[in-house]
């Protein structure tokens, strides 16, 4: 059995898979992740910061012996928003394959997006994907990118460059958190919502299934199933009405920042991210009408694996 690697390099969270892909099925072999916030400042700064680095080299660190310990030759890194943007990213990047020997590839938001894509089809039912259109949405720390899918082909995508870190920083404020932060947190989510409106609203429409993937979605699904570790067989493709959602705000809202980390899966390193992240999703829903959200645990990651397999390129894969 031949293995691959694919590691995310998130604004928020790094993540790495293994595993195959044989006779079309995906096959995890292990799957971690590490929040290490690396996005963090870098719209106040145009900077990635120094603790965040550290702490995202040590994670990397990590990643790299397990790479090396299970053997694999064919393993491919991507960088999204915190790199695309961040003006010490090459800086960033020397030091990790200096330390590492992983390679970071920073990609475009719409090929994070058309990777996506490709990993949330591939674990997807056919029976919902080829009888309903599809909104996707990843709410990322730094940036947020969404997905039009039909008859599984892409529409189109689209980025709003704000994400659950910018959100949380620029808007919650006060401790537990007050309802002027909250008015205006989604004053300017429903600003963006709008910006992109035109371009959405003449695909969505009452057989259209809102689709979340990636942290912030598998974070609520974890919450509303009050799971003490994470499983991603119980996540993936969790399904939570507008009204449940709506109950978890107001639970949430209500708790101060050292409660929200005691709260049954939710991790305590995203106990304040939570909130906007939260809100963006009722925001999402209530702006184009949907009365559900499905959450996916499969995205950004299994396309990369997905891709490596497909491609097999001679300059990743080496023997």
């Amino acid at each position: 059995m031949r293995l691959f690697a694919s590691i995310d390099v998130g604004s928020n969270t790094f993540r790495l898979l293994i595993g195959n892909v044989e006779e079309n099925k995906l096959s995890d072999v292990l799957y971690e992740r590490r929040i290490t916030r690396l996005g963090e400042g870098v719209d106040q700064t145009g900077r990635l910061q120094n603790k965040n680095i550290e702490a995202s080299l040590k994670a990397l660190r990590g990643f790299s012996s397990t790479i090396s310990r299970h053997g694999i030759k064919c393993s491919r890194a991507v960088g999204t928003s915190a790199l695309r943007e961040a003006s010490n990213s090459d800086a960033f990047i020397k030091r990790v394959f200096d330390e590492t020997g992983i390679s970071i590839e920073v990609i475009s938001g719409k090929k994070e997006a058309e990777l996506t894509l490709k990993g949330i089809l591939f674990l997807f039912p056919d029976s919902l994907s080829t009888q309903h259109s599809l909104f996707i949405v990843d709410i990322g720390g730094g940036s947020t990118e969404w997905i039009l899918c039909k008859d599984n082909l892409k529409i189109d995508t689209g980025g709003i460059p704000v994400g659950v870190i910018k959100l949380t920083r620029q808007f919650i404020k006060t401790d537990p958190v007050s309802d002027k932060d909250i008015n205006e947190l989604n004053r300017k989510i429903v600003s963006y919502l709008a910006d992109i409106k035109p371009g959405i609203e003449k695909y969505v429409d009452d057989h259209t299934l809102f689709i979340g993937t990636a942290g912030t979605f598998t974070t609520i699904a974890s919450i509303d199933l009050g799971l003490d570790t994470y499983s991603r067989e119980k996540i993936h493709l969790h399904r939570l009405p507008l009204n449940r959602l709506q109950e978890m705000s107001k639970k949430l809202l209500a708790l101060p920042l050292k409660e929200r980390k005691k709260i049954r899966g939710l991790e305590p390193e995203r106990a304040d991210l939570i909130i906007p992240g939260l809100q963006f999703t009722i925001n999402v829903m209530e702006f184009f009408g949907f009365d559900e959200l499905i959450v996916s645990d499969y995205g950004l990651l299994e396309g990369v694996l997905l891709e490596i397999n497909e491609k097999n390129i001679s300059e990743t894969c080496k023997s």
